[in-house]
């Protein structure tokens, strides 16, 4: 590697590859939408709640086999 790319590098993975703060955000962009029918809230509601679940099973399932 060259000495820009090293450089590179050392600026940009703490703010893009090692960002937790980024990633989490990314993580409840769905969570934190705005809407102004109950309907659209309702459904956006079930469709958090089904992948939070689907995802903790998953999760599950690979700690405990």
């Amino acid at each position: 590697m060259s000495s820009a790319q090293n450089i590179k590098k050392s600026i940009m993975a703490p703010v893009l590859d090692n960002n937790p703060i980024a990633l989490q955000v990314l993580g409840v962009c769905s969570a934190l939408a705005v809407t102004t029918k109950l309907e659209t809230a309702f459904v956006m509601t079930l469709a958090v709640t089904f992948v939070t679940a689907l995802s903790n099973f998953s999760v599950s399932l690979i700690r405990y086999h």
